[in-house]
C-alpha cells in the first residue's frame, strides 16, 4: 500500500478520519491539522471525560456499598438472623454504625473521585499530545512544598480518619481527650469539638490526641458513694441502699435506662467523715446523672427512717 508522504506529514503516521478527510478535500496541511485539532481531539477528549464520569460514578457507588458492609456488619448479621427466625439482642448493633458509614463513605468517595479525575484529565492532556513532564515535575515540587507546610493538617486528617474508622468516640459521648474533656458535639477529619460542664467549647485537633477516655461507649456506670457515720450499722445501711436502688431502677420511666440490676459493692472507704458504701448499675450512655439524682433523693429519707445516721449525733448534755 502506497503511503502519501504529504498526508503523513500533515496528519502523522496514523491519521484520524477527520484529518484524512480534510486532507483529501483540501490538500492543505493547515486545514488537515485544524480538523485534527478542533474535531478529532476534542471528540476523543469528550469520550474520555464521559468514560471518566461513568467510571467515577460506578466506583463511588461500589465504595459506598463496601464501606457500609464493613462498618455495618453487625447490623447486617442481626438482620440476617432475624430473617431466619433467630432473635438477637439489640446490643449487638452499634447505634453509631450508620453515622460512621456515612462519614467514611464520604471520605472514600472523595479519594476515589480525586484519583479517577486525575487519571482522566491526564489522559485528556495526552490526547492533545501535550508534554506532561514539566507539568508533573511542577506538580511534584508544589506537592512537596504544600506537604511541608501542611504536615499538621495531614496529621490531623489521618488521625481523624482512624478515630472514625475505629469508632473511638462519637457525637454525644462523654470523653476525656487529655487536652480537654466533655461531651462530643462535632467530629470531623481535622478536629473534635467538646463542650464541658461549664459550657466551654473546646476544639481539639485530632492529631494532638494521644489518649482517649470514653465514658459512654455502649454502656455507662452509675456509681454512687454513700457516706454514713461510724456508729451506723453497716449491714442495715447496705440493705437499705440495695432495696432503694432496686426499687428506683424498677420504675417504668427508668426500665429502658437501666441495663443491669444495681449492686451494692460494700465498703469503699473508711475516713474521718464516716464509712463510705458504694452502689453501682449499668445504664445507657449519658443516663447516669439522672439516675444518680433519683437515688440520692430517695436514699436520704430511707436511711434516716431506718435509723442510719449520716452525720455525728449531737452530744447529750
Amino acid at each position: 500500500m502506497t503511503v502519501d508522504a504529504a498526508l503523513t506529514d500533515a496528519c502523522g503516521p496514523t491519521p484520524s478520519w477527520f484529518c484524512e478527510a480534510a486532507w483529501n478535500l483540501s490538500h492543505h496541511r493547515l486545514v488537515a491539522r485544524g480538523a485534527d485539532w478542533f474535531i478529532t481531539k476534542p471528540l476523543l477528549a469528550v469520550v474520555v471525560l464521559l468514560v471518566t464520569v461513568l467510571v467515577n460514578r460506578w466506583l463511588r457507588r461500589a465504595v459506598t456499598k463496601v464501606v457500609a458492609k464493613v462498618v455495618q456488619g453487625d447490623r447486617m448479621a442481626v438482620s440476617a438472623l432475624q430473617r431466619i427466625g433467630i432473635t438477637s439482642s439489640s446490643a449487638m448493633v452499634d447505634p453509631r454504625a450508620e453515622r460512621r458509614s456515612e462519614t467514611l463513605g464520604a471520605v472514600a468517595r472523595a479519594v476515589v473521585s480525586a484519583l479517577v479525575w486525575t487519571i482522566g484529565l491526564l489522559t485528556v492532556l495526552g490526547v492533545f499530545k501535550l508534554d506532561l513532564a514539566p507539568l508533573i515535575a511542577g506538580a511534584g515540587i508544589a506537592g512537596v512544598a504544600v506537604g511541608f507546610g501542611a504536615q499538621s493538617l495531614v496529621k490531623d486528617c489521618i488521625a481523624g480518619f482512624f478515630v472514625i474508622l475505629e469508632d473511638q468516640f462519637g457525637v454525644g459521648d462523654e470523653v476525656d481527650l487529655g487536652l480537654a474533656s466533655g461531651t462530643v458535639e462535632v467530629v470531623t477529619l481535622r478536629s473534635t469539638t467538646l463542650r464541658n460542664a461549664d459550657g466551654t467549647v473546646w476544639a481539639v485537633p485530632n492529631g494532638s490526641i494521644v489518649r482517649v477516655g470514653n465514658q459512654s461507649k455502649v454502656w455507662s456506670a452509675a456509681v454512687l458513694d454513700v457516706t454514713v457515720w461510724h456508729d451506723a450499722a453497716v449491714a442495715t445501711a447496705t440493705s437499705v441502699i440495695g432495696t432503694v436502688a432496686t426499687e428506683v431502677c424498677e420504675r417504668p420511666e427508668l426500665r429502658g435506662v437501666v441495663q443491669s440490676a444495681p449492686v451494692v459493692l460494700g465498703v469503699e472507704r473508711l475516713g474521718a467523715d464516716g464509712v463510705t458504701l458504694r452502689v453501682s448499675a449499668r445504664v445507657t450512655p449519658g443516663a447516669q446523672a439522672s439516675l444518680l439524682r433519683v437515688w440520692r433523693a430517695e436514699l436520704k429519707p430511707a436511711l434516716e427512717a431506718a435509723g442510719v445516721s449520716l452525720h455525728p449525733r449531737p452530744a447529750v448534755a
